[in-house]
Formats: C-alpha cells, structure tokens, sequence
C-alpha cells in the first residue's frame, strides 16, 4: 500500500510514492506516523530487492514523522487514511 502523489522538496527533488513505514502510539499522549517517499515506486521495489539480498542500493529515501493526536486505534490503514486527509498529500492516489 502506498500514495502516488508529485511532490517537490525545497532543493527541487521530486518525489511520486509515498509509504506509510511505520504507526508508534505512545499510551494517552501521541501517535505518530513515519513516512518514506521515494522518487518512484522503482525505487522502492530497489530497496526491497537490496534488503531481501544485502546488496547495496542508490535509492533516495526522504523520510518524515507525522505527529498528531493520540488515537489509539491508530493503525497503518486508518494512517493512511489520515495522511490523505492532510494537505500535503490530498488528492493522492492509492498504489
């Protein structure tokens, strides 16, 4: 599951799929959301690949921790949900 979605950084890098990594509630104070976007879903598959045989990889990976308010059923489906939700990543297509 992932958004596809063009996003420019500030130093003109593009990036187009955007996944949810991973989901941390911490009890009654806070969730958050961490966010790996790459410049396509190549890349991506790259990493996996580079994992799954120890291999080295060039794959750019610009990641980012959403803070929001504490939900505790908070989970990578509802975060998801979240995420489209948001400005950033509105009108984002699900992959």
């Amino acid at each position: 599951m992932a958004i596809t979605k063009e996003i420019e950084l500030s130093n003109g890098v593009i990036l187009n799929y955007h996944r949810v990594v991973s989901v941390n509630n911490i009890t009654n104070h806070a969730s958050i959301i961490e966010v790996a976007s790459y410049t396509n879903k190549l890349k991506r598959q790259e990493e996996k690949n580079a994992i799954e045989n120890n291999e080295n990889m060039d794959v750019l990976i610009e990641s980012e921790y959403i803070n929001i308010p504490y939900d505790e059923d908070l989970n990578v489906i509802s975060a998801y949900n979240y995420l489209k939700n948001t400005e950033k990543y509105k009108n984002g297509l699900d992959c």
